[in-house]
């Protein structure tokens, strides 16, 4: 009799189970356009991708045959040509200070186009650094780099720092504006590196991008979103996605700059 309940429970609790069905379905892709024009005929790279659906969410698809233009203050148009697959590059335009570039690409039937200006240049000044033992005993050395620069007093800066070991770009993202410095000798210092290991040798290369007000709010809120996303402060709460200066949906950014390039040497 004992049996008999026991299985009839069973039962009962089996047929109170709602079976859900989760329809995931592939999602439509997403272009994503990472335009760069500075005054370095190497930095001026347009990289076009698509994204993809929910079951390869860390694969993108290089997009070919797309028609990218770039216009300069005066009209001038210049076509980029495929250099490498989603790659584009025209070897004649560089990035003027003091003015405005509008970018149009266009590619399965979509028009997607930017603005974006070149503010006058920030000059590096000079570098120096720290090297000091980081906390608990682990024998690793913390960097610490002073890049020191003359913010411009009669307008508004915004600057983008790309910083590189050895050739290897580290992943991020330095930004700085001078809301509270305005006309200041800045001494801009990083001390926060995820997982960079620093020896003597080592060679430091420092870009200072000297970026619009949308290039610098796109980074920004990249910023933001990439610290939510990986578990940082408010990391529970969906990322949203970084305001771009893209129209018709397209996801990336476009940034006309001017790059002052300085590096040095571990001892």
């Amino acid at each position: 009799m004992k049996n008999i309940l026991l299985a009839l429970s069973i039962l009962a609790f089996v047929g109170c189970e709602e079976i859900i069905e989760l329809d995931l379905n592939s999602t439509n892709s997403e272009i994503i356009i990472e335009a760069n024009l500075t005054n370095n005929l190497e930095n001026n790279i347009v990289k076009i991708t698509e994204s993809t659906d929910f079951f390869t969410p860390a694969a993108y698809k290089s997009i070919s045959n797309a028609e990218v233009i770039i216009k300069d203050n005066s009209g001038t148009s210049y076509i980029l040509e495929e250099i490498a697959e989603g790659e584009y590059k025209n070897n004649t335009l560089i990035a003027n200070e003091e003015s405005t570039y509008n970018i149009e690409v266009n590619y399965g039937g979509n028009n997607y186009s930017a603005q974006s200006y070149s503010p006058p240049s920030i000059k590096i000044d000079s570098l120096t650094y720290l090297l000091e033992d980081r906390p608990f005993g682990d024998q690793k050395k913390q960097l610490e780099l002073h890049v020191y620069f003359q913010d411009n007093h009669e307008q508004v800066n915004y600057a983008k720092f790309n910083i590189y070991n050895n050739g290897k770009r580290i992943k991020n993202i330095f930004l700085y504006d001078d809301r509270l410095t305005n006309g200041n000798y800045i001494d801009f210092f990083f001390f926060s590196f995820r997982d960079e290991e620093f020896v003597s040798g080592d060679v430091l290369t420092v870009e200072l991008l000297s970026i619009d007000e949308q290039t610098n709010t796109y980074f920004k809120t990249l910023r933001k979103a990439l610290t939510r996303s990986s578990g940082g402060p408010f990391g529970s709460s969906a990322p949203a996605n970084p305001i771009t200066n893209w129209n018709n949906n397209a996801f990336g950014y476009f940034s006309a700059s001017t790059i002052s390039t300085m590096e040095i040497v571990l001892q």
